[in-house]
């Protein structure tokens, strides 16, 4: 910078050799001046610590609680029972076929000719000790001059009394069919037979009504 400034000014003169050193001694002093305010900015920029500071994380809003629903309240299934249904009246009609024996006890050994089952003897009612009375001849019917033969079927039980009777064949007058029916009801039998024991059977009994 010396030489830039002897170059420029003119040597001869005092006063301009003086304000060139002045100004060389100005910008010296100024570059100086600088360069020591720099150091001095560099140095307090390293000397002050870096705080960081952590930023506490702001509290995050609480989640309320689900609201509590209530349980409907229990009810109980209504069972509604079904009435049962009517019983309809059912009545029993006995067969008409013969009862078979009761069934004798198998023998062990069967012999090669089993003998035959006895016969059945059909009930009777015409032994005078049974002291049947005869049926009373309806007084319409004498009046009328009906006259007729019924037959009756009667089913005897193996105590001698009657189980069920039922017209087989109609005098033609219900008059006389109807004595018929209750006269013989109050009948005794000799029961039917199967060998010694009295078993059920039918008897056929034919009841007559003539005027004299």
């Amino acid at each position: 910078m010396s030489a830039v400034a002897a170059e420029t000014y003119d040597p001869t003169s005092n006063t301009s050799r003086a304000t060139v050193f002045l100004v060389i001694v100005a910008i010296h002093v100024a570059a100086l001046a600088i360069i020591a305010t720099a150091r001095h900015v560099a140095i307090a920029m390293q000397r002050d610590p870096i705080i960081v500071k952590m930023i506490p994380e702001p509290p995050r809003p609480k989640t309320p609680p689900p609201p509590t629903v209530p349980l409907p309240p229990l009810v109980k299934p209504e069972v509604h029972l079904l009435a049962p249904p009517p019983v309809e009246n059912v009545f029993m009609v006995r067969m008409e076929e013969k009862k078979p024996a009761a069934p004798q006890p198998v023998a062990a050994i069967v012999s090669a000719n089993p003998s035959p089952a006895p016969p059945v003897e059909a009930p009777r009612f015409d032994m005078a000790y049974l002291n049947n009375p005869a049926p009373s001849y309806p007084p319409a019917s004498r009046r009328t001059r009906e006259e007729g033969r019924v037959m009756l079927r009667v089913l005897v039980n193996a105590g001698g009394t009657v189980e069920a009777i039922e017209v087989q064949k109609t005098s033609g007058f219900s008059r006389l069919d109807e004595a018929a029916v209750a006269a013989v009801r109050r009948w005794r039998f000799h029961p039917a037979r199967s060998g010694d024991l009295p078993v059920e059977g039918y008897a056929i009994v034919p009841v007559s009504f003539r005027l004299s």
